[in-house]
């Protein structure tokens, strides 16, 4: 996906919450080291996966992107809440996110049903 895509994307969601100009974007850029485990805590953040790692399993209430396993029917590329990133491959790797912060203190992130 290319930041250009996120960013439309984005754009569309963002309006379909009721957050039309309500909250900005940052780009996030994790680098892992082999076998390494990051949780991010973004409850009141949405984050979109760009660039999909090989080798990385990443997370969330909303689902897992993992290219290597077969019991899913699909793939999540938006995650909310707890965000758990680990590297399985025995080499660095980088995992690129575009994080929403919602500029509204109200906002109660909407649960996917499970």
């Amino acid at each position: 996906m290319t930041t250009a895509l996120a960013q439309d994307y984005l754009r569309g969601r963002m309006q379909e919450l009721g957050f039309a100009d309500q909250y900005y974007l940052r780009l996030r850029h994790f680098v892992l080291r082999p076998k390494e485990k990051v949780s991010i805590h973004a409850d009141v953040h949405l984050y979109l996966l760009i660039h999909p790692p090989f080798m990385v399993r990443i997370q969330s209430l909303y689902g897992i992107y993992d290219l290597t396993v077969d019991n899913v029917n699909e793939l999540q590329y938006e995650h909310q809440g707890i965000i758990e990133v680990e590297n399985y491959a025995s080499h660095l790797q980088h995992v690129q996110f575009i994080q929403v912060i919602i500029q509204n203190n109200d906002y109660a992130p909407p649960r996917p049903k499970v």
